[in-house]
């Protein structure tokens, strides 16, 4: 089976608080299996301080820019957050592997509430989506977090958008007038576009998410 891809999001994070951190690397912060590829959520030890300065709830993220040939791009990674008053308030501990990825062991970088992430996960273990629908309020365990969850909408395995006003799960081509499946570029344009239903089967391979509290 395939993974699906959950994006989630969270509302109520639109302009988050951001600060200059320096990020180090702690042998007190250990990897967690599966983080490299996306299918965890890895660990960052922070102060308490830092943790109500930004307002984050349980999830952090780290951004840099950085210099790539003629262009500038953003590398970042979104950590589930744990308290730990020795680490210094204005700095962030993370293991060595998820370091690699920055391309040292010691820098500094924006730290921020984390808007959005996505998290790849074997079908297998969350079979309780299959038949789900767009609208649907669902229950995920990810990395020791629990998140509530309401479906938003997806795409299939050939990247056909799912949509809330066509029931069941399979493929149907209609005469659309706007997202999701057509974006018109004149107003009144009408055009036969493939889309699938409004619930998850085991074609689905994105999944887009709000988290509900």
């Amino acid at each position: 089976m395939p993974d699906f891809k959950i994006v989630i999001s969270d509302p109520q994070t639109k302009e988050p608080k951001q600060k200059k951190v320096k990020v180090k690397v702690s042998d007190k912060v250990q990897s967690i299996q599966g983080e490299k590829e996306g299918k965890a959520i890895p660990v960052a030890k922070i102060n308490q301080k830092l943790k109500e300065e930004l307002g984050i709830d349980n999830l952090l993220t780290i951004e840099i820019t950085k210099q790539e040939g003629d262009k500038k791009v953003k590398v970042k990674t979104h950590f589930r957050v744990e308290i730990d008053n020795n680490v210094p308030p204005d700095e962030v501990w993370i293991s060595s592997s998820i370091a690699e990825k920055y391309g040292s062991n010691e820098f500094e970088a924006i730290a921020y509430r984390t808007k959005s992430f996505q998290i790849s996960i074997d079908q297998s273990k969350a079979s309780h989506l299959i038949g789900a629908k767009i609208g649907d309020v669902v229950e995920l365990s990810i990395s020791g977090l629990n998140f509530k969850l309401k479906i938003t909408g997806g795409s299939d395995n050939s990247g056909f958008p799912m949509r809330f006003d066509v029931p069941g799960g399979a493929k149907r081509k209609l005469l659309l007038s706007g997202p999701p499946g057509f974006h018109p570029e004149e107003d009144g344009e009408r055009r036969k576009k493939t889309v699938r239903g409004n619930m998850i089967t085991p074609e689905i391979v994105q999944i887009n998410t709000v988290i509900v509290r």
